[in-house]
């Protein structure tokens, strides 16, 4: 059976440690997580080799992430934030690098200085033997021409989330698309409402999980299933009812299920 896997927050409720601890004594081998902390980034690292743990994943920030497609600062901001991801994850064994190529509706189009700035970041992250993985968002241009340009084989991938799928797409289905390129998912819930990202639990929403399993298994993709599920953290009520154990319990049992689906 395939590996699954889950985010890890800094500002979970339970505490990092705690949290960590009760995934890996449920069943979960996998974890990612956001930003350029270095101090946090190191101790999940550490806690994952001494828990047998894989660290899988480092998700880049995206902030100010359109001003990838521009030239001269702004541009040479960006591809520096995201440089710094691909060596914070080279430095600690993390083998992917998630990373946004656009945000928002009125984002900037394709442009050579954008392209240019990518193919500082993809020869970097080379150099490191850093995959990275685009991830869908609302636009498909972007992410076609990236795979495009850079082919199977090369270490640029496909994220799939197919909660973005379903609330940014309009019905778009993009492992059809991309399958032969996924290296990596992010699996959550939502209510299928447009620009309402709701990160729930898989099966606590209304998208439709067998048809997830389906596309998944149509796909050949191997790897792991992964949550990016809203953990239970300050400001966030959707989980905080249930204690650790119980949340963590639920968590596993859905992409567990969809594990046995997919297969």
């Amino acid at each position: 059976m395939r590996e699954i896997g889950i985010n890890v927050n800094s500002d979970i409720i339970y505490g990092v440690d705690p949290f960590i601890d009760c995934i890996k004594q449920t069943g979960f081998n996998t974890v990612f997580t956001y930003g350029n902390e270095p101090d946090f980034i190191a101790h999940i690292a550490d806690k994952c080799v001494s828990l047998g743990l894989k660290y899988e994943a480092l998700h880049a920030p995206w902030t100010n992430i359109n001003d990838l497609w521009t030239e001269g600062e702004k541009g040479d901001t960006v591809i520096k934030m995201l440089m710094e991801s691909v060596s914070l994850a080279a430095s600690h064994g993390i083998t992917k690098v998630i990373i946004h190529l656009s945000s928002k509706e009125n984002c900037p189009h394709i442009t050579d200085a954008g392209l240019l700035n990518f193919d500082k970041l993809v020869n970097f992250a080379a150099g490191k033997n850093i995959t990275i993985a685009v991830e869908n968002q609302r636009k498909l241009g972007n992410i076609a021409t990236i795979l495009e340009i850079y082919p199977k084989g090369s270490n640029v991938g496909f994220c799939w989330d197919n909660g973005h799928e379903a609330c940014f797409a309009h019905g778009r289905e993009y492992l059809p698309l991309f399958g032969d390129r996924c290296v990596y998912t992010h699996i959550h819930d939502n209510n299928r409402i447009y620009n309402v990202d709701e990160h729930l639990l898989p099966y606590d929403g209304q998208i439709d999980f067998r048809r997830v399993a389906d596309l998944l298994h149509a796909s050949g993709y191997k790897g792991s299933l992964t949550l990016e599920t809203d953990t239970p953290r300050e400001g966030s009520d959707k989980y905080a009812s249930l204690s650790l154990e119980q949340f963590v319990s639920k968590a596993f049992a859905a992409i567990n299920r969809l594990r046995i689906l997919s297969e």
